[in-house]
């Protein structure tokens, strides 16, 4: 068990000036650390030295630890407590010293004791001790830091330690004989660090819990607002000392003892105060005198100078005289007070109070504990006491005696032994840095030396220099003038230099020196001249990086000049012409046939992306072909020459190009919606001069053909898919082998992220339904049961919705007639023989097809005979397949597995059915062939199951949270309200717009399908009258209500169009990955029976109209991504 801690530092106030070791006696406990200087508990004496010396220095690191707070705890927590006072408190608290009495006894406190009275009892223990005859001297034990001095340093003085305790202790004691007080956990109020030691040293027995310093209850009391001189003073509850209250003064002890009257000469008991004579010199001297036999009686001796009343912990500042006043005053007022009891000799006055001592004679003796242990100081052998010395650059015997004492340490020996044992660096000797400086200092003059001499080796060489460099600049701009690049520069007055490459005359179309920067780059834009130099100013007269680097972005990085493509670098440099000045360096780069060919990848890579488009979408487009051609060839006609008005007509016409315009749009197919879109541009501004009637209608659509505009993107996709796209009957035809083709052109020309989208749309088209393959075997098994004369139910079929490449399965399909083949004829037994069992006459098969995390799982089972284990090991071991041990040793399973060797059967005669035992063979190598394995149960007389295992094919699946979707899907609806109907709106539920919940549907309804990343709806739904407003505000008449509803479902798919088109560009990363269908329209008990097992998540806008919903449904088994919102995630219904 460690020593209590007496002292802590703060670490974080610690300089390091080394003032704790310089006062502290025993120097050891002090730690020198980077952070600051610790103390070692085991080491510390407690004298408190420290403390003051580092106050006195203003630094404040080191402080007191004492059971203030344990105190304050127990009190508060109702337990008993008494107070030993200490006769300092007289000091600390004049003149209100009663009145402290009162303070505490009003904190709760149930007792208040004079420790004086206790000082009465050790002197009389020590005058016992001496008649007694103990070992001499006696050496008064009241101060704690003395004690542990001599029990940690001085060890060889322990035996000469007062056999009693110090006066608090002997009064505590006492205090637990008196059955009043036995019951009060007692605490001790004074000046002391050291008393902690003292009272938690295993050798006191617990008698005090609680050191409480002077200090902590002062500052508490003022917290707590109690001033002591508005207290009626208090007296304690013991009985009151004599001349004992002096003890906290040096020589007090001596004045009490002088009362027992005992002849013994002032040299016999000595006086001994303050750490440099107790501790360096008196103790060390004390040993030596008792060696020669000429030792004193009994040493009086103080750690602190003053006594207890200039100790550590005190709150005055009170001078020695004020001090010795009030000790004096006190002294001879209790020795006034007790003079009529005190003629004569105490020990016969006090006789019954002694004789009560004395039996109780055993719990006032102490005893003491060497703990010399503690201060194990290691001894460097002298090759490392020699290699510390040269460390301190300390090499002759004169500097190892300088003796500064800077460190702390007052010898330089003692230095040096602190560096060994780690206890301080040696960045603490004074001439230690001294002599690092030295060292430095002469370093630096041979540096300045040396530079000045290779000062003068480059004046030298600069004249070599300069002509190398003038060499070099001409081979420099020879190099630039053939790079192929341009290069150029300017100053502030963006002003080009003399100096740039030929390339630039060849960009440039001719010489360029004084020309201003941004008309070269931008000759026919004055504001983006204006704009550039605003720019290049803010760049050149601006030193501050940071600044730049916001500007040199905005500058072009790519111009037209004279019809071809520069891009221009930027590169802020040194002027070579100025020290302190900078320039722009210009390098312009003609990329003209990189952007042509760039241009031509993306083209195909357009054209590609609308291949796979149609493909995918291939019902959409033969749709969007023939209704564009029956438009262009009667359509447009019928229109033009039906009896409405003209406006009717032009509105007619303009919607349906627009339809177009959007369906094709959704293919990709981009030449015939660009003219299209020129289309509706040329009839706005027709509209918009006033060309309405009908001649002028005609004639603008006699100089167009429509259809011509179809065919240019139809030529290219017949280029790709073949002369014959489209078949007599309207179907979209494509060969496994043109599908695999696009395939590969996909993964050369576009990016990862779209062909991880396009190719899966691709090979779904070629793959098929695992449980299709498997629709032959039905009719073989009944064929084959009927043929050996048994009788079978139907095959029972039961599979996941698995798809798979036909023609990476055929040969493991093929392969499986022979378990089928075996189920029949080796399982199944016949008719007789299953009734004899107690079975069925019919047999039964089943498939079952599903899977796993990583494989697709086939099982064909039968309800016959099994496989006999006993006898495929007879058969194995006649045929010689593996030694007897070996087929005796194997388990069942691995007997099994003896069925799929090649050439191995169970049946004793071939016939044409089976007994070759070739085709499980067959059966094991295509599976193995792609990854997979089988495996076989068996029980004899119920049936076999094999189970095949072929490895799953994986798709990573995309997840988009759905806020992602619906949030860009509400804010380009209200702004369709706003900007198209002119309606203002707002979220119905303000506290979750996004809600997982059932959609509200109105008579009008229309979903548009999305797929690509994802496969999902997007359904509109609208109050009537709402949906009126939007009619109205898009044609272009006025209407009647009646004529309004015909076009109600129009518009509204139009609107859905619109607002799922527009919110496409926000859905984050997706909108290169999304295809568009064509709008459905629903009915309301349509969309509850398609989409009642479906994921919903909706939404809805109040307008002053009515209610406009909008939302997203994920059909189950929905391909592609897919919708995920982890918060709100729940299965709805409309």
């Amino acid at each position: 068990m460690g020593l209590p801690e007496v002292i802590r530092v703060d670490k974080t106030k610690c300089q390091h000036c080394l003032a704790c070791i310089r006062v502290c006696p025993v120097k050891l406990c002090n730690v020198v650390e980077p952070d600051g200087i610790s103390v070692n508990s085991e080491l510390c004496i407690g004298c408190g030295e420290c403390i003051r010396a580092c106050a006195e220095k203003g630094h404040y690191a080191r402080y007191g630890v004492d059971d203030f707070t344990d105190f304050m705890q127990d009190l508060n927590a109702g337990v008993p407590l008494g107070v030993l006072v200490a006769p300092a408190a007289a000091v600390n608290y004049h003149p209100w010293f009663p009145q402290l009495l009162t303070a505490l006894k009003r904190i709760g406190v149930h007792n208040v004791f004079d420790v004086s009275f206790g000082a009465e009892i050790t002197t009389y223990l020590y005058v016992k001790a001496l008649e007694a005859d103990v070992r001499k001297p006696i050496i008064a034990q009241p101060c704690p830091a003395v004690v542990s001095y001599i029990e940690t340093y001085q060890s060889d003085l322990v035996p000469y330690l007062a056999p009693t305790h110090s006066p608090t202790v002997d009064a505590a004691i006492w205090l637990k004989t008196q059955p009043q007080f036995k019951n009060l956990k007692l605490a001790f109020l004074g000046p002391c660090l050291a008393k902690r030691r003292e009272f938690h040293d295993p050798n006191t027995h617990g008698a005090v819990a609680y050191n409480v310093t002077f200090k902590s209850l002062t500052n508490y009391l003022d917290q707590q607002g109690i001033r002591l001189e508005e207290l009626e003073p208090s007296n304690f509850d013991t009985p009151e000392a004599e001349r004992a209250v002096g003890y906290s003064q040096p020589g007090g002890l001596t004045d009490t003892f002088k009362r027992f009257g005992i002849a013994i000469q002032k040299a016999d008991i000595p006086r001994v105060e303050g750490p440099e004579e107790v501790y360096g010199k008196y103790l060390t001297e004390l040993m030596e005198d008792i060696q020669c036999g000429q030792a004193p009686v009994l040493v009086d001796i103080l750690n602190c100078s003053y006594g207890c009343n200039g100790g550590p912990a005190v709150c005055h500042s009170l001078s020695k005289y004020k001090i010795d006043s009030i000790i004096d005053k006190r002294k001879a007022a209790q020795t006034e007070k007790h003079q009529p009891r005190m003629e004569g000799d105490p020990r016969v006055i006090f006789e019954e109070f002694y004789r009560g001592l004395e039996n109780n004679q055993t719990a006032y003796s102490r005893s003491y504990s060497d703990k010399s242990a503690n201060r194990y100081l290691r001894s460097p052998s002298l090759v490392e006491e020699e290699n510390i010395w040269e460390l301190m650059h300390k090499l002759t015997p004169e500097e190892r005696g300088i003796n500064c004492a800077s460190c702390g340490y007052g010898n330089c020996r003692d230095m040096m032994l602190a560096i060994y044992n780690d206890l301080n660096p040696v960045e603490s000797c004074k001439y230690y840095l001294f002599k690092e400086n030295e060292q430095h200092l002469q370093q630096v003059e041979a540096q300045t030396l040396e530079i000045e001499e290779q000062r003068d080796e480059i004046a030298a060489s600069n004249e070599v220099l300069e002509q190398t460099v003038a060499n070099r600049t001409m081979a420099l701009r020879n190099l630039l003038n053939s790079a192929g690049q341009g290069f150029l520069s300017f100053g502030p007055d963006l002003l080009v230099r003399e100096e740039y490459s030929n390339e630039c005359v060849k960009i440039f179309g001719g010489q360029i020196a004084g020309a201003r920067f941004a008309n070269l780059i931008f000759p026919k834009d004055q504001e983006q001249q204006v704009f550039v130099e605003s720019i290049f100013f803010e760049i050149l007269n601006n030193q501050d990086n940071e600044v730049r680097e916001i500007y040199l972005p905005l500058l072009p990085s790519e111009v037209i000049i004279n019809s071809r493509y520069i891009n221009i670098e930027y590169k802020i440099i040194k002027d070579p012409e100025s020290d302190n000045a900078e320039v722009c360096m210009a390098i312009l780069s003609d990329v003209t046939e990189n952007r042509l060919l760039e241009s031509q990848v993306e083209q195909e890579r357009n054209l590609l992306k609308m291949v796979v488009k149609v493909i995918v979408n291939r019902t959409d487009f033969i749709q969007n072909v023939n209704d564009f051609r029956r438009f262009s060839t009667s359509g447009l006609q019928r229109i033009l020459a039906s009896s409405a008005k003209d406006e009717e007509k032009f509105a007619e016409i303009f919607r349906q190009l627009h339809t177009f315009k959007g369906n094709f749009s959704q293919l990709d197919m981009s030449f015939i919606v660009e003219n299209l879109h020129q289309l509706e541009t040329t009839m706005t501004d027709f509209k918009n001069e006033g060309g309405l009637d009908q001649g002028e209608l005609k004639h603008l659509f006699t100089e167009i053909d429509l259809e011509t505009w179809l065919q240019e993107d139809l030529a290219y996709l017949e280029e790709i898919l073949g002369q014959k796209l489209l078949t007599e009957h309207d179907e979209l035809v494509i060969s496994k082998n043109k599908l695999i083709e696009i395939e590969n052109r996909i993964v050369t020309l576009l990016p990862p992220s779209e062909c991880k989208l396009l190719i899966p749309e691709l090979r779904r088209l070629r793959y098929k339904p695992l449980a299709e393959l498997f629709s032959s075997f039905a009719d073989y098994v009944n064929r084959l049961a009927e043929r050996l004369e048994k009788r079978i139910y139907p095959v029972k079929l039961t599979a996941e919705p698995i798809q798979v490449d036909p023609d990476a399965y055929k040969g493991v399909i093929k392969s499986l007639v022979h378990v089928f083949r075996n189920a029949v004829d080796h399982g199944l037994e016949s008719v007789d023989d299953r009734v004899e069992l107690g079975k069925e006459e019919y047999g039964e098969i089943a498939i079952n097809i599903s899977t796993n995390d990583r494989y697709i799982v086939i099982s064909i089972s039968d309800d016959g005979r099994g496989i006999d284990s006993m006898a495929l090991r007879r058969k194995a071991l006649v045929q010689g397949l593996l030694p007897e041990e070996q087929l005796q040793d194997a388990s069942d399973e691995e007997i099994l597995q003896l069925i799929f060797v090649d050439g191995f059967s169970t049946k004793e005669n071939v016939t044409e059915v089976s007994g070759r035992g070739v085709g499980l063979a067959v059966l094991k190598n295509e599976l193995t062939k792609l990854g997979g394995y089988s495996k076989v149960e068996t029980v004899l007389g119920q049936g076999t199951t094999f189970y095949l295992y072929l490895p799953l094919e994986t798709e990573e699946i995309w997840t988009v949270p759905v806020s992602d979707l619906l949030a860009p899907l509400l804010e380009t609806a209200r702004s369709f309200l706003s900007e198209q109907i002119g309606l203002e709106s707002r979220p119905a539920d303000k506290t979750a717009i996004i809600q997982p919940n059932s959609i509200e549907l109105n008579k009008k309804t229309v979903l548009l399908g999305i797929r690509g990343a994802i496969e999902c709806y997007f359904v509109l739904s609208v109050d009537d009258d709402v949906l009126r407003l939007m009619v109205r505000n898009y044609l272009i008449d006025d209407l009647q209500p009646d004529e309004e509803d015909e076009y109600m479902q129009d518009i509204l798919a139009e609107s859905a169009n619109t607002i799922l088109g527009n919110s496409v560009k926000h859905f984050p990363g997706l909108e290169e990955l999304l295809v568009i269908g064509s709008p459905v329209d629903l009915t309301s008990d349509d969309a509850l029976m398609r989409y009642k097992e479906a994921q919903i998540w909706s939404c809805q806008l109040q307008t002053s109209a009515g209610r406009f919903s909008l939302g997203l449904v994920e059909s189950e088994g929905a391909v592609g991504g897919r919708l995920i919102d982890e918060s709100i995630t729940q299965e709805g219904a409309f």
